[in-house]
């Protein structure tokens, strides 16, 4: 029975050496403070609301009478979360001076911003429509750079516009 009793003790000092040499330990739930993270950044895009100004160059695409033109645009945008809409108007000159008032309504993603645009047209004192369509990206908080298209329909004449954007934006708009 000794042999038994001292293979016992062994076990117990044994079991008492590895309990004396782990130290003390917390429980999570007894007190322990956990780390609560802060929460992550929300991302959001550019702001495309308030007053812009800025020019524009390009081509003018008539079949056999093909031509360069340039001009300055003005506008204003409203943004309600992704969607971005207001009026534009701008002036370009070529052989002949023409413009446009237009509404555009557009989604803002990141920094793009992608619209459609329509409205009245003016060359001289003829009127007609033109619609188009364009995409604008915030290379600053207050630069754009674009592009955009736009069909015009004056009296009998039909052409299309393709032109290059720089925009400086004035803000004051509102955006949720």
């Amino acid at each position: 029975m000794t042999g038994k009793f001292l293979g016992r003790l062994a076990i117990a000092k044994i079991g008492l050496l590895f309990a004396l040499a782990s130290g003390p330990v917390n429980a999570a739930d007894l007190g322990g403070k956990v780390p609560i993270p802060e929460p992550l950044p929300i991302e959001t895009g550019p702001v495309w609301a308030g007053l812009y100004f800025g020019g524009h160059l390009g081509g003018i695409i008539d079949g056999d009478d093909d031509e360069f033109t340039g001009g300055l645009q003005l506008g204003y945008n409203w943004q309600r979360g992704n969607l971005v809409f207001g009026p534009e108007a701008d002036i370009s000159f070529a052989d002949e001076t023409f413009g446009t008032v237009r509404g555009r309504l557009g989604v803002a993603h990141r920094k793009w911003l992608f619209y459609g645009t329509g409205g009245l047209a003016i060359e001289d004192s003829d009127t007609g429509y033109v619609v188009g369509g364009g995409i604008d990206y915030k290379v600053a908080s207050r630069t754009s750079l674009g592009v955009d298209a736009l069909y015009y329909d004056i009296d009998d004449d039909d052409f299309t516009v393709v032109r290059g954007r720089l925009s400086w934006h004035f803000g004051g708009g509102s955006r949720p």
